[in-house]
Protein backbone atom coordinates (compact mmCIF):
# COMPACT_ATOMS: atom_id res chain seq x y z
CA UNK A 1 0.00 0.00 0.00
CA UNK A 2 1.49 3.33 -1.08
CA UNK A 3 1.39 5.88 1.74
CA UNK A 4 2.64 9.27 2.89
CA UNK A 5 3.91 9.03 6.50
CA UNK A 6 4.73 11.64 9.15
CA UNK A 7 6.34 10.71 12.48
CA UNK A 8 4.43 12.15 15.43
CA UNK A 9 7.21 11.72 18.01
CA UNK A 10 10.88 12.60 18.26
CA UNK A 11 12.93 10.56 20.73
CA UNK A 12 9.71 9.27 22.31
CA UNK A 13 8.35 12.79 22.95
CA UNK A 14 5.12 13.84 21.21
CA UNK A 15 5.59 16.72 18.81
CA UNK A 16 3.08 19.56 19.15
CA UNK A 17 0.81 19.79 16.12
CA UNK A 18 2.05 23.32 15.35
CA UNK A 19 5.60 22.05 14.66
CA UNK A 20 4.74 18.86 12.80
CA UNK A 21 4.90 20.63 9.46
CA UNK A 22 8.23 22.28 10.32
CA UNK A 23 10.20 19.35 11.75
CA UNK A 24 8.55 16.31 10.24
CA UNK A 25 8.83 16.15 6.48
CA UNK A 26 6.49 13.53 5.03
CA UNK A 27 8.06 10.32 3.80
CA UNK A 28 6.62 8.40 0.87
CA UNK A 29 6.81 4.66 0.33
CA UNK A 30 5.07 1.30 0.48
CA UNK A 31 3.71 0.15 3.84
CA UNK A 32 4.18 -3.54 4.65
CA UNK A 33 3.10 -5.21 7.89
CA UNK A 34 4.52 -8.64 8.69
CA UNK A 35 5.28 -11.12 11.47
CA UNK A 36 8.89 -12.13 12.06
CA UNK A 37 11.25 -13.38 14.77
CA UNK A 38 13.19 -10.71 16.65
CA UNK A 39 16.59 -11.90 17.86
CA UNK A 40 16.95 -8.96 20.27
CA UNK A 41 13.59 -9.55 21.95
CA UNK A 42 13.77 -13.35 21.52
CA UNK A 43 10.12 -13.58 20.51
CA UNK A 44 7.94 -13.26 17.43
CA UNK A 45 7.04 -9.63 16.65
CA UNK A 46 4.86 -7.75 14.23
CA UNK A 47 6.63 -5.09 12.16
CA UNK A 48 5.38 -2.21 10.05
CA UNK A 49 7.93 -1.21 7.42
CA UNK A 50 8.01 1.78 5.14
CA UNK A 51 9.79 0.60 2.00
CA UNK A 52 10.96 2.60 -1.00
CA UNK A 53 8.54 2.33 -3.91
CA UNK A 54 9.20 -0.78 -6.03
CA UNK A 55 12.27 -1.68 -3.96
CA UNK A 56 13.34 -3.85 -1.02
CA UNK A 57 15.05 -0.91 0.75
CA UNK A 58 13.61 -0.40 4.26
CA UNK A 59 13.34 3.30 5.18
CA UNK A 60 11.55 3.07 8.57
CA UNK A 61 10.45 0.28 10.92
CA UNK A 62 7.82 0.28 13.66
CA UNK A 63 7.84 -2.61 16.16
CA UNK A 64 4.54 -4.04 17.48
CA UNK A 65 2.34 -1.65 15.45
CA UNK A 66 -1.31 -1.08 16.34
CA UNK A 67 -3.91 0.99 14.55
CA UNK A 68 -5.21 3.72 16.86
CA UNK A 69 -7.43 5.61 14.46
CA UNK A 70 -8.64 5.23 10.89
CA UNK A 71 -10.77 7.44 8.63
CA UNK A 72 -10.77 9.64 5.51
CA UNK A 73 -7.94 7.68 3.80
CA UNK A 74 -5.74 8.24 6.87
CA UNK A 75 -4.79 6.16 9.89
CA UNK A 76 -2.45 6.30 12.87
CA UNK A 77 -0.06 3.47 13.70
CA UNK A 78 1.62 3.36 17.09
CA UNK A 79 4.44 1.15 18.30
CA UNK A 80 8.15 1.35 19.09
CA UNK A 81 11.09 2.69 17.12
CA UNK A 82 14.50 1.07 17.63
CA UNK A 83 17.61 3.20 17.10
CA UNK A 84 21.23 3.35 18.24
CA UNK A 85 22.13 6.25 20.53
CA UNK A 86 25.40 8.16 20.41
CA UNK A 87 27.03 5.54 22.68
CA UNK A 88 26.16 2.74 20.25
CA UNK A 89 23.50 1.27 22.55
CA UNK A 90 20.19 0.07 21.11
CA UNK A 91 17.26 1.99 22.56
CA UNK A 92 13.54 1.83 21.82
CA UNK A 93 11.19 4.80 21.90
CA UNK A 94 7.44 5.07 21.64
CA UNK A 95 6.57 6.20 18.11
CA UNK A 96 3.43 6.99 16.13
CA UNK A 97 3.02 7.39 12.40
CA UNK A 98 0.27 9.41 10.78
CA UNK A 99 -0.26 7.65 7.46
CA UNK A 100 -2.24 8.86 4.47
CA UNK A 101 -2.98 6.57 1.56
CA UNK A 102 -1.14 7.91 -1.48
CA UNK A 103 -3.73 8.12 -4.24
CA UNK A 104 -1.47 9.90 -6.72
CA UNK A 105 -0.80 7.94 -9.92
CA UNK A 106 2.42 5.90 -9.81
CA UNK A 107 5.47 7.23 -11.62
CA UNK A 108 5.62 5.99 -15.18
CA UNK A 109 8.81 4.15 -16.10
CA UNK A 110 10.96 5.72 -18.79
CA UNK A 111 10.07 4.57 -22.27
CA UNK A 112 13.24 2.69 -23.17
CA UNK A 113 11.79 0.87 -26.17
CA UNK A 114 11.35 3.96 -28.28
CA UNK A 115 14.37 4.65 -30.49
CA UNK A 116 15.73 8.12 -31.11
CA UNK A 117 14.50 9.65 -34.35
CA UNK A 118 16.68 9.10 -37.40
CA UNK A 119 18.50 12.20 -38.57
CA UNK A 120 19.77 12.37 -42.14
CA UNK A 121 23.17 14.07 -42.35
Amino acid sequence: MRIKMVKLRMGGVSLPSRVLGDRAAPRFGDLRILDTDDQGLRRPVKLARLMEHDSQVIRETLIDPRILWCGDNRFTLTGFERIRNRHGETVEYAQSWLCEIDTSPPDRPADTLRAAPYKDR
